[in-house]
């Protein structure tokens, strides 16, 4: 060590390379200098400790749950309550329609439906409301058990057929009854059948009731 400067392991101190022993620790008592170099001592075990708790805890230090990563929590729509709309379809049954009271050609009777037309209703059967006739034509109006109403025409002095008879849904309008057939109207009211096909007015006959 001589003829270089050398540092004391006890205090720490950088000594004269022609001094044998270190300055500072030899002007101490041997108490003191065994305390100092204790206290040096300790206080790097407890740099030490610090540095390795610190290590401890952050590696020991748990990572987020992957759904609170990010700015903003994770959102989930609530269902909203669906409404049903129910809707409740009735048979197509036309309402019984009652003849006014003061027609003179539409007063019903207890006679049923003749059976020319009759063969025609639904179910076969129905009574007669009226049964009429001009010089071409023979006009019945029936009524069925459910009170649906039914126009039959047929060609007078011929048997029914396809090409002579015809039958359609009616309805009691003012003091008569109305048939539509696509663009033709049958009205029945005030002892006259008149048939039209929109404003234009194919025929008009007096009806004579039969019976």
């Amino acid at each position: 060590m001589a003829g270089f400067p050398w540092t004391c392991a006890q205090c720490g101190a950088v000594n004269d390379p022609a001094a044998r022993r270190c300055g500072t620790c030899a002007g101490l008592a041997p108490g003191r200098a065994r305390a100092r170099a204790l206290w040096v001592l300790l206080t790097l075990m407890v740099v030490a400790g610090v540095a390795v708790g610190g290590v401890l805890l952050f590696a020991g230090e748990p990572e987020p749950p992957p759904s609170a990563s990010g700015p903003f929590p994770a959102y989930t729509t609530p269902a909203l309550p669906t409404t049903k709309t129910v809707v409740t379809t009735a048979n197509a049954v036309t309402p019984p329609s009652t003849p006014s009271p003061s027609a003179t050609t539409t007063t019903p009777t207890d006679k049923p439906c003749p059976e020319d037309a009759a063969r025609y209703l639904p179910g076969g059967t129905g009574t007669a409301l009226l049964v009429a006739q001009t010089a071409k034509s023979v006009v019945t109006i029936c009524r069925v058990p459910d009170g649906r109403i039914f126009y039959d025409g047929q060609a007078r002095g011929q048997a029914a057929s396809d090409e002579t008879h015809i039958v359609l849904p009616a309805q009691a309008e003012g003091s008569g009854f109305v048939a539509v057939n696509g663009d033709y109207r049958y009205q029945v009211d005030g002892g006259r059948l008149v048939v039209s096909a929109g404003s234009e007015v194919l025929s008009d006959e007096e009806l004579t009731t039969v019976g």
